[in-house]
């Protein structure tokens, strides 16, 4: 159910609310709203993305496994995002369901690609012992380590596993609005 009970708000999203500014002035009118708010969704979607390329210079230019924390912080908006849909009642598995699927493969995509580079880099600075772009920041890496050779391993299959999770939870979703709807029908 994709309800926006004010009542069901939690603490978290009013927070949220008052440090985004939400409830402020300077959203104007309703058109002045809706264009912040989607200059905001570009923008996370930008952050987003930006760190991850971040992520993947950092491990281009061998600080190694440590850029792993630069990549991982990307998926703090994504979290709060979710957990903001759930303080306010938003069912986001449904949100997501109604995501056009050209635009849901393209960015399942562009984030593997992401990934897959960082993966790459780092997989590269562990075969050879050196960076792809050496400027004098990594410490070389000698040998095979399990460590990394786990991280190669695990960031492919979880790269998969994470792209069929997230198409099942896309069917899921769609199913659960389109019986949400015949609910609202009869």
């Amino acid at each position: 159910m994709t309800t926006n009970s004010p009542a069901r708000r939690t603490t978290f999203a009013s927070v949220a609310d008052s440090l985004a500014g939400l409830k402020d002035p300077s959203m104007g009118d309703e058109r002045e709203r809706d264009i912040i708010l989607r200059a905001g969704s570009a923008a996370m979607t930008a952050a987003i993305f930006t760190i991850q390329l971040l992520g993947v210079y950092l491990a281009v230019i061998g600080v190694g496994l440590w850029s792993g924390f630069v990549v991982g912080a990307a998926v703090v908006p994504s979290l709060v995002y979710s957990w903001y849909c759930r303080s306010s009642g938003l069912d986001s598995t449904a949100s997501y369901a109604k995501i056009a699927p050209r635009r849901r493969v393209l960015t399942m995509l562009l984030g593997f690609l992401v990934a897959l580079a960082w993966v790459g880099a780092v997989a590269f600075h562990m075969a050879t012992g050196t960076p792809i772009l050496d400027v004098g920041l990594g410490a070389p890496m000698v040998g095979e380590s399990s460590t990394a050779s786990g991280l190669v391993t695990g960031a492919l299959v979880g790269g998969v596993l994470a792209m069929i999770v997230l198409a099942i939870s896309a069917r899921v979703g769609a199913r659960r609005s389109a019986r949400d709807e015949e609910d609202d029908e009869d």
